[in-house]
């Protein structure tokens, strides 16, 4: 009999921000990115050293996926995991407000 593969659990969809974040990476680092990416198939929650809640998402939970200079911030919703935004490290402590609030707006109309 034949092993099944690690089939995945979760799916992931990247919002239209996340969409545009990641077309100004370059192509090399983008493509890590989205190999990186394939871990929150299998489980996005914080499990793994790489990912983490985020602390000032108080009212939804948000998680971070560390993937070299760039964090990964999403959110999971029953079995489907929602990528919204790509920041670089350095602007991410800057940023985090900011996208907190646009990912509540977001959350309340889906």
């Amino acid at each position: 009999m034949k092993q099944r593969k690690n089939l995945p659990k979760f799916r992931v969809v990247i919002t239209d921000i996340g969409k545009k974040d990641l077309q100004r990476i370059k192509a090399d680092l983008r493509a890590k990115l989205l190999e990186n990416l394939k871990i929150l198939e299998i489980s996005p929650f914080p499990t793994i050293k790489p990912i983490k809640k985020i602390k000032a998402s108080r009212n939804i939970p948000l998680f971070r996926l560390r993937s070299g200079d760039y964090r990964i911030v999403f959110h999971v919703r029953d079995t489907t995991v929602y990528v919204f935004t790509v920041i670089n490290r350095k602007d991410f402590d800057r940023a985090i407000k900011n996208v907190v609030k646009s990912v509540e707006k977001w959350i309340k109309n889906i």
